[in-house]
């Protein structure tokens, strides 16, 4: 695969211009915030690591994503309706699963069941019973184009919620989403925000966006995937989405026809694409391995979701919710802490079944903490996550 700009793995936002209708994207703004963070280039090399030491168990393991779907509101059009809502998760349970009936639309092309499924949430951050679905009323208009959706609303735990907002967000735009852990992005806007006239296939969507995909290719954002071209700021046949089955394409088309560019037909079909949601069709096998290894690596705990017990942490050692993941692992694996750790250096001991320590490391947690036992035989393992007089212990298998 062909070199990536340090643009295509930020921000994805998606436009659509109206005097030609059509999707349509721009991030040189957003590119100034994340590129600029002080942690930027420890974000790249994470997640470079992560990628190049993805695993391929449990690509078969069916995941439920619980959602919760966010409703601001200027207009009484934009409270859309719950059955608008359902139409839109019905849509994604489709595309996700492979029986969307339009596959059709990509013949030649590998067609991936991706196995993530994504139920309305039936408990609120707090434990109380939840239809999935908030209302909130405003004066705003565009309130997607700043920090007002997430002013007024602001995300549930991401650690637990895919979070949705849908609202006004302007006349040129669809819908965005952050890719995983991007540096300065905050708990309380990460998730996908999406305009009310382009969310589910009833009440109030407008066509040529009125089948659901605009959320469909913005999740796909969400869990770290690119568009073909890579670059959207300098889109050509030297940039790329580092997925080796979705053809090298020199730049977006908007149109539904066969195209072909860098060598090679391009796959229209594909989720990701700018095409109208009627030509849509699939996701790749590569794309597959990216979002669930994304899923793994980056979002772990949205597959535990509404399993977390509702538990003040002050009643917790601070670390008990730490997560290991990938596990089983093939060496490299990662510790997440809980946001509200709020600790600066952790101790990290890895431990055998006979008690012989294999690793022990000191690190920054704002730096992330990878560990390797690459070298290390395969079997069960202890993994104690220290800081002061607190520890938790976990449980490691590395295949």
């Amino acid at each position: 695969m062909k070199h990536l700009t340090l643009l295509s793995i930020l921000l994805f936002t998606c436009f659509a211009a109206f005097a030609q209708p059509q999707r349509k994207c721009g991030f040189d703004v957003i590119q100034q915030r994340i590129s600029e963070h002080q942690n930027f280039d420890n974000y790249l090399l994470n997640k470079n690591l992560l990628y190049k030491n993805s695993i391929q168990n449990k690509m078969d393991t069916v995941i439920r994503i619980p959602v919760v779907v966010h409703v601001i509101y200027r207009l009484i059009s934009e409270n859309i309706s719950t059955a608008q809502i359902n139409s839109q998760i019905a849509v994604l349970n489709k595309d996700f699963r492979k029986l969307n009936p339009d596959t059709t639309n990509a013949a030649g092309w590998s067609k991936a069941d991706v196995k993530f499924e994504f139920i309305l949430a039936t408990k609120d951050p707090n434990g109380n019973p939840s239809n999935g679905i908030t209302r909130t009323s405003t004066t705003a208009d565009n309130i997607g184009l700043s920090n007002q959706y997430y002013t007024l609303v602001p995300a549930w735990n991401r650690d637990r919620y895919l979070n949705i907002w849908v609202c006004d967000i302007g006349p040129n735009l669809l819908g965005f989403a952050y890719p995983p852990n991007a540096p300065g992005i905050t708990a309380q806007e990460d998730g996908v925000v999406i305009g009310s006239n382009y969310f589910g296939t009833i009440g109030t969507v407008q066509a040529p966006w009125n089948l659901g995909r605009t959320t469909t290719h913005e999740i796909g954002h969400f869990f770290d995937l690119l568009h073909p071209w890579g670059s959207d700021i300098s889109p050509s046949c030297s940039t790329d989405d580092l997925i080796s089955d979705t053809p090298n394409q020199d730049g977006p088309e908007y149109n539904c026809g066969a195209r072909s560019s860098c060598g090679s037909a391009d796959q229209m079909s594909n989720f990701l694409q700018y095409v109208d949601d009627v030509c849509m069709g699939n996701f790749t096998l590569g794309q597959k391995t990216r979002m669930r290894t994304a899923l793994y690596t980056q979002r772990d705990s949205l597959q535990f979701g509404e399993l977390f017990e509702i538990t003040s942490i002050s009643e917790l050692p601070l670390l008990s919710r730490a997560l290991i993941f990938p596990n089983p692992s093939s060496g490299f694996f990662q510790v997440k802490l809980q946001e509200n750790t709020n600790l600066s250096r952790v101790e990290i001991e890895v431990i055998d079944l006979t008690g012989k320590s294999v690793k022990n490391e000191t690190k920054q947690a704002q730096n992330g903490l990878i560990v390797n036992i690459d070298s290390a035989p395969t079997g069960v393992y202890f993994v104690r996550i220290i800081n002061g007089e607190f520890s938790s212990t976990k449980k490691l298998i590395k295949h």
